[in-house]
């Protein structure tokens, strides 16, 4: 099987000693979590030391930002950008049509791997899906006179909407981190309550408080094609970024 290093410390052990290529994973949690810096590191280590460039495509952070955050941990993402090994997508625009031809046509410029979109969340919730011509080449879709919008008219996302979105990422043939906003005290993996089953695997991050101490966890709930361990370990933050700790560790 091949797999996609995520070059951070303790994750890769957790799921057999990589990610299975070409897979879409969800990395859920809630605000303060750290979702949005492992996503990045993931497209970091990628590019630096693996030569594996990536797309990362926001649809609510600004690109100034993503940098200034980004630089406090070392990583310089312009230079990555200017070697082709990494590109910044910041959307710009409801037509989910648009969204998806610009982030095809982005992976095929870079010759990308991998892929993060930050997030699945507000994607399904705020854009507007031209289905016509997406399911065929990108490049020359129709749109239907009628375009399906989110959230539907009930105020909900379907599991029609969601698995949908989730196909049409994964015919894009990268190793993908889905991110995915869920409430702090959540029954669910996901907002949405779909996103955990549409997608092949699951990383879980969260907030939790331990005799008075704050302290972050992750976990991963599922990957498919490959033994997980499911045991909650540490994440922690360092000056290069994050790393996963074990209890044993």
């Amino acid at each position: 099987m091949e797999r996609v290093k995520s070059g951070i410390h303790g994750l890769d052990e957790l799921v057999g000693g990589g990610i299975p290529k070409k897979l879409s994973i969800l990395v859920s949690g809630s605000c303060g979590t750290g979702k949005t810096i492992l996503s990045l590191q993931y497209l970091h280590n990628g590019a630096k030391d693996y030569a594996e460039p990536g797309v990362y495509v926001t649809f609510e952070e600004s690109r100034d930002k993503i940098i200034s955050q980004t630089k406090a941990f070392g990583w310089d993402l312009d230079s990555l950008e200017k070697k082709k090994l990494l590109s910044l997508y910041v959307v710009d625009t409801e037509d989910m049509a648009e969204v998806l031809m610009e982030i095809k046509s982005r992976i095929a410029e870079i010759k990308a791997q991998r892929l993060v979109l930050d997030s699945l969340t507000t994607m399904a919730e705020h854009v507007v899906i031209y289905r016509s011509g997406i399911s065929r080449e990108l490049s020359s879709y129709v749109r239907q006179k009628s375009p399906l919008k989110f959230p539907s008219e009930t105020g909900a996302v379907t599991r029609k909407d969601v698995y949908y979105i989730i196909n049409e990422v994964n015919k894009l043939g990268t190793t993908s981190l889905l991110i995915s906003e869920v409430g702090e005290k959540s029954d669910f993996l996901s907002r949405d309550t779909i996103s955990e089953f549409a997608a092949d695997g699951v990383i879980m991050l969260q907030n939790s408080v331990t005799g008075g101490q704050a302290e972050r966890l992750l976990s991963v709930r599922k990957m498919r094609g490959t033994e997980v361990n499911m045991d909650l370990a540490t994440l922690k933050f360092t000056k290069n970024g994050v790393e996963v700790v074990q209890e044993q560790e």
